[in-house]
């Protein structure tokens, strides 16, 4: 039985671990392209040379940047196929981050991401908001709050 639990706990090691190296922190080690976020074997990057601060009004801050898409890169693909332009706004005094509302209908300019939000709340923008924030100004955003470790920071 101790055998069973001995191997049973060394295949976990082992998901884990390549789960852990699934997603290169760089995309093609190029230091401009910095993971964000990796899900069902995609993954997403943040271009640091497009991000563009839109409005330094503090305490709100507008910044823009944009997002990469990398399908299977859990299989050593690194083909872009998709870039999109996130826009995130910042209420640095109350430690808000929103994003533009998709909804046309909506009354509503700007949709809070909470940071104990789900992944369908909060999906990639998030991580990519965090990244921004912090490329330009060099401060932690939500950090802690939003369950964002050093080991999130030491990759940017």
């Amino acid at each position: 039985m101790r055998k069973i639990a001995v191997v049973f706990m060394g295949i976990v090691i082992m998901m884990v671990a390549s789960v852990t190296f699934a997603y290169p922190a760089h995309l093609n080690d190029d230091p401009n392209y910095i993971l964000c976020d990796g899900h069902m074997g995609g993954a997403y990057y943040v271009d640091r040379s497009s991000l563009v601060v839109e409005q330094y009004k503090p305490p709100v801050y507008i910044i823009a940047v944009n997002v990469v898409s990398v399908p299977d890169v859990d299989n050593g693909k690194t083909k872009i196929s998709n870039v999109k332009t996130y826009h995130f706004m910042y209420r640095y005094d109350q430690r808000n981050m929103y994003v533009p509302m998709d909804d046309p209908n909506s009354d509503l300019d700007w949709r809070y991401l909470n940071p104990n939000g789900t992944y369908a709340e909060t999906g990639v923008a998030m991580p990519a908001g965090e990244i921004a924030f912090y490329l330009a100004y060099n401060i932690r955003f939500y950090a802690e709050k939003g369950d964002f470790k050093d080991s999130f920071y030491d990759r940017i």
